[in-house]
C-alpha cells in the first residue's frame, strides 16, 4: 500500500514537471503578435501641434509660411514630427559654418522670410532658393497616406513618399531596448532620407520616441529630439549659392551634340535611356554614361541660336557618384569660337579645372570664368575621370552671372 502511494505520488510529480516544461517551451504571446497601440485624440493634426506650446513651435512656424496648414487640417497624411530641439540644433549647426565664413547669424525666421524688403538684387535669387529649401526640407517629414508602425513591420520595411514632390524616405518597424534585452521594449520605427540610392549606406536615418499618435484625419510619429532638422543636408542647403540662370532654356536655346575622338564611339551604346540629351533635360534623376578614355576624350558641344555671354557653367554628378567613383569626371576644358562649324574650327580655351572631386551623389559644382565675348559655340571638353573606361554626370549647364559693381 505506502508502495503503490509512493508510486503514484512520483507520477504525479513527474506529470506536473511534463506540464510545467511545455508551457515554458510555448512562445510567449503578445510581443510576437502585437497589434498597434494608437493613442487616439479629436484633434485634427495641426491642431494636435498646438496643442502641445514648446515643443512643435519651430515646425508650425514653417507650416504657416509654406501654406501647408490646410494639409495638416484636412489631409490624410503620416507626420513625423521634428521638435524644437531639432530645429535649434540645425541651425547651431548651420551658424557655426556662417561663423567660420565670417558671415552672421541667422536663424529660421530670416530664412522662411524669403526676399525682404532692401534686398539687392544680387541678394534676392539666395534668399528665394533658401526658402525654397526650406519647403523641400518640411514636405519630406510629411508623408502622403496613412501608416502606423505594424505597416512598417513586413521585411525591410517600406518606400513612403512626400505629400510635396514624391520624394521617397523609408520607414522601418523595430523595437527599443528595455528590461536588459535587445530590441525588448516597444515598437519605435526608424525613418530614413533615401536620398534616392538604393543603397543603404548611403541614407540618413533618425528614429521615433512615440508612434501611433490618431488624429481626426491622420498619424503622427514624433522624433527623437537630438535628430537634425533636415537630416544632413541642412547646413549644405542653406550655404549653397544658386547658380546663375541657365543660358540652355532647353529646348528652345540652341543645339546640342556630342562627339569623341573615335569616330566610332556611339552615344547610349552603354546603355540607351542614358545618352548625352539627358543632362539637358533640366532633371538631376536622369544622367549620361558614356565610353571613355584619354585617348578617346568626350566633346560636349552647344551651338546657341545665337552669339550668348557666358561666364559660368555647371556640373552635376550621377545617382552612384559615391558608388562609382571611378566614372566621375576628374579635369576639363572649357572651350569657345566663333568659327563656322568645320573641322578646321580654332577654339579659345575660357576655363580649365584639373583634379576635380565630386564627393557625393547629385552634386551640383559652379564653375566662374573670365568672359565678355559671345561666342558662337561653346564646348566641354572631358580630358580625364578617376580610372574607368566609362565616364557619367547628370546635369550640364551654361550660364550667365550678372556682374553686380
Amino acid at each position: 500500500m505506502k508502495k503503490s502511494t509512493f508510486f503514484s505520488k512520483c507520477l504525479l510529480v513527474l506529470a506536473f514537471a511534463a506540464l510545467t516544461f511545455q508551457i515554458g517551451c510555448k512562445r510567449e504571446e503578445g510581443f510576437y503578435d502585437t497589434s498597434d497601440i494608437v493613442n487616439q485624440t479629436d484633434l485634427n493634426t495641426y491642431e494636435y501641434l498646438k496643442s502641445k506650446p514648446g515643443v512643435y513651435d519651430s515646425l508650425l512656424f514653417l507650416i504657416d509660411k509654406l501654406n501647408m496648414q490646410n494639409i495638416l487640417k484636412q489631409e490624410e497624411v503620416t507626420l513625423f514630427a521634428p521638435s524644437n530641439t531639432s530645429f535649434q540644433i540645425a541651425i547651431k549647426n548651420l551658424n557655426d559654418v556662417r561663423k567660420a565664413q565670417g558671415k552672421p547669424a541667422i536663424y529660421l525666421n530670416d530664412i522662411a522670410e524669403g526676399v525682404k524688403p532692401g534686398m539687392t538684387n544680387k541678394e534676392k535669387p539666395k534668399a528665394i532658393a533658401d526658402s525654397s529649401h526650406l519647403d523641400t526640407m518640411v514636405s519630406r517629414y510629411i508623408i502622403k497616406k496613412l501608416f502606423v508602425a505594424n505597416d512598417f513591420a513586413i521585411g525591410d520595411g517600406q518606400t513612403i513618399y512626400s505629400v510635396r514632390g514624391d520624394y521617397p524616405m523609408h520607414g522601418l518597424r523595430t523595437f527599443a531596448d528595455a528590461q536588459g534585452w535587445q530590441n525588448g521594449g516597444s515598437a519605435i520605427i526608424e525613418f530614413a532620407n533615401t536620398k534616392r540610392s538604393i543603397f543603404v549606406p548611403n541614407w540618413s536615418k533618425t528614429t521615433t520616441t512615440s508612434v501611433n499618435i490618431k488624429t481626426k484625419n491622420g498619424i503622427v510619429h514624433l522624433l527623437r529630439p537630438d535628430h537634425v532638422f533636415g537630416f544632413d543636408e541642412f547646413v549644405n542647403r542653406l550655404t549653397l549659392i544658386p547658380p546663375p540662370p541657365n543660358l540652355f532654356t532647353y529646348p528652345t536655346g540652341g543645339t546640342w551634340f556630342i562627339k569623341w575622338d573615335d569616330v566610332n564611339t556611339v552615344d547610349g551604346s552603354i546603355s540607351p535611356g542614358e545618352k548625352f540629351i539627358k543632362v539637358l533635360d533640366n532633371n538631376f534623376q536622369t544622367k549620361m554614361l558614356n565610353t571613355f578614355s584619354p585617348t578617346n576624350k568626350i566633346y560636349m558641344n552647344w551651338i546657341p541660336s545665337e552669339p550668348k555671354v557666358a561666364n559660368s557653367y555647371t556640373i552635376t554628378s550621377a545617382n552612384d557618384s559615391k558608388t562609382y567613383l571611378d566614372r566621375d569626371p576628374k579635369a576639363w576644358r572649357l572651350e569657345a569660337t566663333n568659327d563656322p562649324v568645320t573641322v578646321t574650327q580654332t577654339w579659345v580655351q575660357l576655363d580649365i579645372r584639373q583634379d576635380q572631386k565630386f564627393t557625393t551623389n547629385y552634386q551640383q559644382k559652379i564653375f566662374d570664368f573670365v568672359n565678355t565675348v559671345p561666342y558662337k559655340q561653346y564646348r566641354l571638353v572631358f580630358l580625364q575621370n578617376n580610372g574607368g573606361n566609362t565616364i557619367q554626370i547628370s546635369e550640364w549647364t551654361m550660364n550667365l552671372r550678372e556682374i553686380f559693381n
